[in-house]
């Protein structure tokens, strides 16, 4: 009796094994959003410059199509331009953000734009910063952003 429970135990989880193997198959099939960047700062710019785009330029480092579903922000200040189509693995695109501060309030920007794709984790967040000030005053300005 007892070899009986043995063999139908080792039966068992030779029947089941292929189902484990085909779950971690099912894993690598997902696509895969990388980005070069997550996060783009402005420094600091003057209301007259308010109106700010960027792009966040990403890779589909998976093994399936790359579909971004929807793209929103934090604010309606802060528009984003997504691919519709989709992208092959191995492909790069880009996430246009257009930001319009210069009919905002100066000071502290911080932004974000939410993702929904078909990726296994399925939310992806991207942010933009900076500050908004009135004018330019040159010694706050570092030696870099003056150009």
């Amino acid at each position: 009796m007892r070899n009986l429970k043995c063999l139908i135990l080792v039966l068992s989880a030779f029947v089941a094994m292929p189902v484990w193997s085909e779950n971690a198959n099912e894993d690598e099939k997902y696509p895969e959003i990388t980005f070069d960047k997550t996060t783009i700062d402005f420094g600091l710019f003057d209301r007259a410059h308010g109106d700010k785009t960027c792009w966040f330029v990403f890779t589909n480092t998976g093994n399936k199509e790359l579909q971004i579903l929807s793209a929103g922000s934090s604010c309606g200040c802060t528009v984003p331009e997504f691919p519709k189509t989709a992208i092959l693995p191995g492909q790069k695109d880009s996430i246009k953000v257009t930001y319009s501060g210069s009919t905002r309030r100066v000071g502290v920007v911080k932004k974000t734009i939410s993702l929904t794709t078909n990726c296994k984790v399925n939310s992806t967040y991207l942010y933009i910063m900076g500050e908004m000030v009135e004018e330019l005053v040159a010694d706050r300005v570092k030696p870099e952003e003056k150009k």
